[in-house]
């Protein structure tokens, strides 16, 4: 957290603790439903509580956090309902962001694909699951850069975001791992081969075994909590 301390300019110093507080909750640090509390993130980094109270408005816009009156911000709670939302529009959204990739289809593109679905079986041969999930992530980021659709890119970054977290708790599954590659690569071929219908069934499937494995973690979870 040193480099925050060195900030000088006000809005990077912003920036900079969105990103820290952002990276907190994604990587678990922070947990959902877990309050934020303005002055002691701002006491631990050495600031004042305006960029952080900047910082957790930009979280607040990108559904990262939410803002409870008279009771602070709060990290999303993560339960049937939240993830039952999310899959509602991630089902709308995502084949329609990867139809639109199809249209900017090159060969650097398909060898970039390659390469990641690589990196991913590296990842998870040497059992480093942080990588593994950083490579996921650029897989479908990739997907997303090539829509020139401003409302959809907005959209689905903020889906990445949530996809971040829950991708976490889906992979809680042992065998998540080699599923998920291989619906990676099945998703990687359809692109390859520049069919939208095949595209389109790939992202599905993909979905569909996603919110499985996270309702299964989710329902798990809450039976741990419960005992």
């Amino acid at each position: 957290m040193e480099f925050i301390k060195s900030m000088n300019d006000h809005q990077s110093l912003s920036d900079r603790v969105s990103r820290l507080i952002e990276n907190s909750i994604l990587d678990g640090s922070i947990s959902p439903g877990e309050r934020i509390i303005e002055s002691d993130i701002a006491k631990r980094l050495g600031i004042s509580k305006a960029p952080v109270r900047e910082a957790l408005k930009r979280l607040e816009g990108d559904s990262i956090v939410q803002h409870l009156p008279r009771r602070g911000y709060f990290t999303n709670t993560i339960d049937m309902k939240s993830i039952s939302d999310f899959f509602e529009i991630a089902f709308i959204i995502e084949p329609i962001v990867a139809r639109n990739a199809l249209k900017k289809k090159t060969d650097t593109v398909d060898e970039t694909l390659v390469n990641l679905l690589k990196d991913m079986k590296k990842a998870l041969r040497d059992k480093d699951f942080e990588t593994y999930l950083a490579h996921n992530t650029r897989f479908h980021s990739l997907f997303r850069d090539l829509n020139d659709n401003e409302w959809i890119i907005k959209v689905s970054h903020m889906l990445s975001k949530q996809t971040r977290i829950l991708t976490a708790l889906s992979l809680s599954v042992p065998a998540r791992y080699a599923e998920s590659i291989q619906e990676h690569a099945e998703i990687a071929d359809a692109f390859h081969k520049g069919s939208p219908k095949a595209l389109d069934q790939a992202i599905i499937k993909h979905l569909k075994k996603f919110k499985e494995n996270i309702i299964k973690s989710y329902e798990t979870l809450e039976m741990k909590e419960t005992l």
